[in-house]
């Protein structure tokens, strides 16, 4: 299992992603897994664009483990220029050596994040790459193939720009995201409680590494309760993060508690 966070805010792009790896063994008619942690970079950096990038889904791509063949394509593609040119070869490749979706079901995807010029300033932008439906897209009334791994553009900086007029920004999650999602809508209704009726803002953030910061603890808290519930801890181990400003990639770093 997985667990990975974009957001992107007026203060930034904040990205996290936990480390674990859930093996599954199969003995005659019995399985039985087990989860991993710190067996994956999830979360990395791809600095001669000033972006990050995480992946979610297939552990593996041609036999070997997605987080080193990512760390291979980001080195081996060192010579883009663009978040574009980036995402339009990554959907390429991953058509080629993944191949299409069987009943078009989202099988891999890929967080990318960073900044692109928009009428002469740099605005944060976002892309997922992945197979099956983008119901991000659906809702903008654009359309993709789903048997196929697509660049889709879900946060171009003009849309980033609608949504920070309205005081909002965006956050896209994948993995075994439902019982994030469901835990943190309760939780942010509470947090809204306590503000309205204890005046006490969580989070109360001042800048990006806030915003990082509660990526984390975000990720941490699901970690926590499956290691102390009846299922397979498979979100967890140390927390990778990552934020990026105007200016470039902001900070890099694990959180290990």
């Amino acid at each position: 299992m997985t667990l990975v966070l974009t957001e992107l805010s007026p203060f930034g792009i904040a990205m996290a992603a936990d480390s674990a790896v859930t093996f599954t063994y199969q003995s005659g008619n019995c399985s039985y897994s087990f989860a991993k942690p710190n067996a994956a970079e999830k979360l990395q950096a791809v600095p001669y664009l000033n972006a990050g990038i995480s992946c979610w889904g297939l552990g593996e791509i041609n036999g070997k483990a997605t987080d080193e063949w990512l760390a291979d394509f980001i080195q081996t593609n060192s010579n883009m220029q663009d978040l574009a040119s980036f995402a339009r070869k990554l959907s390429a490749v991953l058509q080629a050596q993944v191949g299409p979706s069987v009943g078009n079901q989202s099988r891999l995807g890929f967080h990318l994040a960073g900044f692109e010029m928009y009428n002469g300033k740099p605005i944060p932008s976002f892309y997922h790459i992945h197979d099956g439906p983008s119901t991000t897209l659906q809702a903008r009334g654009i359309t993709v193939d789903p048997s196929r791994f697509n660049a889709n553009h879900d946060i171009p900086p003009a849309e980033f720009l609608k949504l920070a007029l309205s005081g909002g920004g965006w956050i896209t999650r994948n993995g075994n995201y439902q019982f994030y999602g469901q835990l943190f809508a309760l939780l942010e209704k509470f947090f809204e409680a306590a503000r309205d009726h204890l005046g006490m803002v969580i989070p109360h953030s001042q800048s990006l590494k806030d915003r990082a910061e509660y990526l984390v603890f975000q990720i941490r808290t699901v970690a926590d309760l499956y290691r102390m519930s009846n299922c397979v801890p498979g979100i967890g181990g140390a927390i990778q993060y990552l934020t990026i400003s105007p200016e470039g990639i902001h900070s890099v770093g694990t959180s290990y508690h």
